[in-house]
């Protein structure tokens, strides 16, 4: 007796030619299988989906990080570009006008109208890369909507009214006191 594919060619149910392309499809499968080639594709392609879904994550928050690093930009050119036009320059004096910063003591070198609209809120310092800015209280407020970070002194001029408790009221703090 002879093979199964010989018998099955002398009775007339398969031809030589198809008995040629079983030989060699068996023979590819077998050298895949040798390789160590998955003959399961559906493996493989599960593997694929995963590598694409991991690279689209990290695709996802990389774009996420830039995107967070130019608002951050943004904000700060916006910060930069207030502080600049708004800047009061004539505020230099022989007074001196103290406050804290990253809990320190830090004072500026102002004149006494500067001191006391600071003292009343009509002015702020703010801050940005280690200079000390003053404000009026509109570019202020602009600052604040950005970031509160940047604003060292700000006290708002709401705060003006008297306490009708106040054991205090009637006395006045003098605003020439020295450090």
């Amino acid at each position: 007796m002879g093979s199964l594919q010989d018998q099955l060619l002398k009775s007339g149910l398969t031809t030589a030619h198809k008995v040629k392309v079983a030989k060699t499809t068996k023979r590819k499968q077998q050298k895949k299988q040798k390789k160590g080639a998955s003959s399961n594709p559906s493996d493989l392609q599960k593997h694929i989906e995963k590598t694409k879904l991991a690279q689209q994550k990290k695709a996802e928050l990389l774009n996420l990080a830039k995107l967070t690093e130019q608002k951050d930009k943004e904000q700060i050119a916006r910060v930069k570009q207030i502080l600049q036009h708004n800047n009061q320059s004539e505020i230099k004096g022989d007074l001196t006008f103290n406050f804290t910063y990253e809990n320190k003591i830090k004072d500026l070198d102002v004149n006494e109208i500067t001191q006391k609209a600071l003292a009343k809120g009509r002015l702020a310092i703010c801050v940005l890369e280690g200079i000390f800015y003053v404000l009026n209280d509109e570019p202020a407020r602009k600052i604040a909507e950005v970031d509160e970070k940047y604003i060292v002194l700000h006290a708002l001029p709401e705060n003006d009214k008297k306490d009708e408790d106040d054991p205090y009221a009637d006395f006045e703090v003098p605003d020439d006191l020295n450090w």
